[in-house]
C-alpha cells in the first residue's frame, strides 16, 4: 500500500507549479496526495486541512465544487477515465471547471486509486464564445456589405471561400471545389484575360489586385464583382499565396450605368432643345436691331420687354452649352498648372475691381504650389471665388482675401478665406449655393452662375469643394484636389 501511494503521490508532485487542483485518492476514497491548489480550496470552503489519509467521501457531499466528483471517481475506480464540466457560481461570478478522472493501477493491472484533476476553464469557454460571437458578426458584416472574404494557395493550387463568397458566385459549397482553373470558369469569358493579367501584374509586381470584372452564375445571370487582394512571398520571395476580398458590386454598376445613359440623353435633350431654339432667338434679337424705335412708345416698351426677354433666354442657352462642355471635360489633356501663374492672369483679369474696391489678396503657396488639371478651369475658378469676395464685402471694409494652397500624400488643398458679410449656412442653404442661379443673398446683382461653374470645373477635375460661412465675420471656401501632379524627370 505504501508504495502505490508514493506512486500517485509522485504522479501529482509533477503539477505543484500549476493551478490546476489535483488530488489523489485510493480505493477507499483515502486522500494519498494532493497539490496546494488542493489545499488552498479545502481551507476556502471551510472543510479543514488537507491530511493524507482523510476521508473524501465526506468532502465531496460537504462542497458544491465537490459535487461532480463522487460519480466521477466511481467510474475511474471501475476503469472507466472520464471527463467533465461543471459550471458554478463563484462570488457572483459563472465559472466552468473540468474534471478529469484518471484511474491508478499497478503492475498486475489492478485498480489501486484514481487521480482527479480539477481546471477553472471559463476564460478558455469565454474565449470560444466571444470567437464565435465574432464569427458570426464577421458573417452577417459581410452578408449585410455583400462581401466575402478569399485565399488562393498558389502551391496546392486551391481556393478557400467565406460562406458569402459562395453566394456570390452562386456555387454549393458541398459540390464546388474552389481553384484558379474553376474560378475562371465563372469569370465572363470578355473578362477572363484582363482578369488573369491583373493576376499576373499583381504577383510579379508586387502591386495591389484590384478589379471590377463581370461573372456568370445560374442560368447565365451575370453579376459584377469588385476582387481586391495582395500576394504573399517566402523568405526567397517566391509567391506562395494570395489572399483578398470579393464584393457584390452589381447594382452600382447597373446603377452608374443607368445614370450615365440617363445623363446622356438629357445632354442630348439639351443640346437638340437649345438648337432648335437658336433660330427663333437669332430672329428674334434681329427684328429687335431693326425696329424703328421712338415712333411709338408703347411698342417701344412691348419691344424692349421682348428684347432683354430674348437675351436672357439666349444667355441661358450659352450657359447650357458651357456647362455641358465642363462635364464632358478631356482629361488627357490635363497638365501640372503653377499657381504662381493662375494668380498673375487672375490678377490681370480683376485689376480694375481689386482698384476700385481697395480689396487686398495675400498668397501662400509655400507647402504646394501646383494642381493637376486644365488651367483655364482653374483660373476661372480662382477668378469667381475672388470676385464674390469681393462683391460681398462688408459697407465701408475693403475685401481682404486669404489664399493658401497644402499638400497632403492624396491631396492638394485649396482655402480661400475673405472678411466679408458671411451668413448663417444650412446644409441646405450651402446645396444651394452651388446650383446653377444660386445665389448667397439678394443685396448685390448678378445671375449666381460663377459658383456653379466653379463646382462644375472643379468636380470636372475630379475634385471637392467645401464651404464654411459665419454671418458678419467671413465665408471660407475649401477645394479638395486629388493629388496627381507629375513629376518632371
Amino acid at each position: 500500500m505504501k508504495q502505490k501511494q508514493v506512486l500517485i503521490h509522485n504522479k501529482v508532485e509533477i503539477v505543484e507549479d500549476r493551478e490546476d487542483i489535483v488530488w489523489a485518492m485510493d480505493e477507499n476514497y483515502k486522500l494519498t496526495a494532493f497539490n496546494s491548489c488542493f489545499k488552498s480550496l479545502l481551507k476556502k470552503e471551510g472543510i479543514g486541512k488537507a491530511e493524507r489519509g482523510m476521508d473524501l467521501k465526506k468532502v465531496y457531499s460537504s462542497g458544491f465544487f465537490f459535487s461532480p466528483c463522487e460519480q466521477g471517481c466511481e467510474r475511474a475506480l471501475k476503469r472507466y477515465a472520464t471527463t467533465s464540466k461543471h459550471t458554478f457560481e463563484d462570488n457572483g461570478k459563472i465559472v466552468v471547471h473540468e474534471f478529469s478522472f484518471q484511474p491508478f493501477m499497478n503492475s498486475s493491472g489492478e485498480v489501486v486509486g484514481c487521480c482527479i484533476w480539477q481546471k477553472d476553464i471559463s476564460k478558455e469557454i469565454d474565449n470560444n464564445h466571444r470567437l464565435r460571437d465574432s464569427e458570426r458578426k464577421y458573417r452577417e458584416a459581410q452578408e449585410v456589405a455583400d462581401v466575402g472574404h478569399w485565399n488562393w494557395d498558389m502551391q496546392k493550387d486551391e481556393i478557400t471561400w467565406s460562406d458569402q463568397l459562395y453566394r456570390i458566385f452562386g456555387q454549393d459549397p458541398e459540390t464546388f471545389h474552389a481553384h484558379y482553373g474553376s474560378l475562371m470558369e465563372i469569370i465572363h469569358p470578355e473578362d477572363r484575360e484582363i482578369f488573369d493579367d491583373d493576376v499576373k501584374k499583381c504577383i510579379n509586381q508586387r502591386v495591389v489586385h484590384d478589379i471590377v470584372h463581370r461573372i456568370v452564375v445560374h442560368q447565365g445571370e451575370i453579376r459584377y464583382v469588385h476582387q481586391k487582394g495582395r500576394a504573399f512571398y517566402d523568405m526567397d520571395g517566391r509567391p506562395y499565396r494570395m489572399s483578398g476580398t470579393t464584393q457584390d458590386v452589381t447594382k452600382d454598376v447597373l446603377s452608374r450605368h443607368q445614370i450615365m445613359e440617363q445623363n446622356h440623353e438629357l445632354q442630348n435633350f439639351v443640346r437638340i432643345i437649345s438648337h432648335n431654339l437658336r433660330g427663333p432667338i437669332s430672329n428674334l434679337l434681329m427684328l429687335s436691331k431693326i425696329y424703328e424705335w421712338g415712333k411709338d412708345e408703347v411698342n417701344d416698351d412691348i419691344v424692349r420687354k421682348i428684347e432683354n426677354t430674348t437675351e436672357a433666354l439666349d444667355q441661358t442657352i450659352k450657359d447650357l452649352h458651357l456647362s455641358l462642355s465642363l462635364k464632358s471635360a478631356d482629361k488627357e489633356k490635363f497638365r501640372n498648372v503653377p499657381l504662381k501663374d493662375v494668380m498673375k492672369d487672375v490678377d490681370g483679369l480683376l485689376s480694375e475691381e481689386i482698384l476700385k474696391n481697395k480689396a487686398s489678396i495675400q498668397t501662400d503657396f509655400a507647402k504646394a504650389d501646383l494642381v493637376f488639371g486644365a488651367k483655364s478651369y482653374v483660373v476661372n475658378i480662382f477668378y469667381n471665388i475672388i470676385l464674390n469676395a469681393i462683391n460681398y464685402a462688408k459697407q465701408d471694409v475693403p475685401a481682404e482675401i486669404q489664399i493658401k494652397a497644402e499638400k497632403t500624400e492624396k491631396s492638394v488643398v485649396l482655402s480661400f478665406t475673405d472678411n466679408g458679410i458671411g451668413m448663417d449656412l444650412t446644409p441646405e442653404k450651402e446645396r444651394k449655393i452651388f446650383d446653377m442661379y444660386g445665389r448667397l443673398s439678394g443685396a448685390t446683382e448678378g445671375k449666381g452662375f460663377g459658383l456653379y461653374l466653379v463646382k462644375t470645373q472643379v468636380e470636372a477635375m475630379d475634385g471637392t469643394i467645401e464651404v464654411e460661412s459665419k454671418k458678419d465675420v467671413g465665408t471660407t471656401f475649401r477645394i479638395i484636389f486629388p493629388n496627381n501632379t507629375v513629376t518632371s524627370s
